[in-house]
């Protein structure tokens, strides 16, 4: 698996996080946890429903528990291109 994603899907799951979730931004970084962005399983599942809801994609709760942001954004990349 690749864990390099485009700059477009990193950033727009970045401007998520900031701007809908409030995450600071100096938090966000490609090797954050995003359990460490999303601060409950509140938000994991309500950043699973705005992937599938904004760019069409499932995104598994289990991928938002275990993946830095750089892996995550790689999976996303990998569900829009297939």
């Amino acid at each position: 698996m690749s864990t390099s994603a485009s700059p477009a899907t990193a950033d727009l799951i970045t401007g998520l996080l900031v701007d809908r979730f409030d995450v600071d931004p100096a938090a966000v970084r490609a090797d954050a946890r995003m359990t460490d962005l999303l601060a409950d399983s509140l938000m994991v599942v309500e950043m699973a429903i705005t992937l599938k809801d904004e760019l069409g994609v499932e995104a598994s709760e289990d991928d938002l528990r275990t993946l830095t942001l750089g892996e995550f954004a790689a999976r996303v990349d990998a569900g829009r291109a297939g």
